[in-house]
């Protein structure tokens, strides 16, 4: 397994359209709707408030020469010793192989690198059933809560948080 950092190329994006395809109930539970055909667009452009494209890093995660998963950090948001994972997803059918976990540890590494101290995740209630999968890991609610909204989903996001 490897972590390969995506620069947007025409064959990158069909690949990642392809593995978030993938994964019809993750986007189901998120989005209460068959993943999208701008999903992969949408993976490199969404941004939080405050934060531009040179702290946004999406990552195609590959077993051999096949992507299966992809993963969208932001480098020092909330705060500037935090990176913050807005998407670990793997494709359904390769899931159950320990390539998330792989995968994060990965991401650490590299989170590391930039020098930051914490990663943090939010997790939509209707995807709860991902949270034994985060705090095998070592991450731990915050109690922090966020409203969630997205089309017909009405939920809330809870915050998990690990020292690196």
């Amino acid at each position: 397994m490897k972590l390969r950092l995506l620069r947007g190329e025409r064959e990158e994006m069909s690949e990642l359209q392809r593995v978030l395809e993938g994964a019809p109930q993750y986007a189901e539970r998120i989005t209460g709707a068959p993943p999208g055909a701008a999903d992969a667009q949408s993976t490199y452009s969404v941004l939080p408030e405050g934060k531009g494209y040179e702290d946004k890093f999406v990552y195609g995660i590959y077993a051999g020469d096949e992507m299966v998963g992809c993963a969208d950090v932001i480098r020092g948001w909330p705060r500037p010793d935090t990176a913050h994972i807005g998407l670990l997803l793997i494709a359904e059918h390769h899931q159950r192989r320990g390539h998330g976990r792989t995968a994060y540890r990965e991401i650490e590494r590299e989170a590391r690198a930039w020098g930051v101290k914490r990663m943090r995740i939010g997790v939509v209630r209707t995807n709860e059933d991902v949270l034994p999968f985060w705090k095998k890991l070592g991450f731990a609610s915050t109690g922090e809560v966020k409203p969630y909204r997205y089309g017909p989903v009405v939920s809330e996001v809870l915050i998990l948080e690990k020292g690196i």
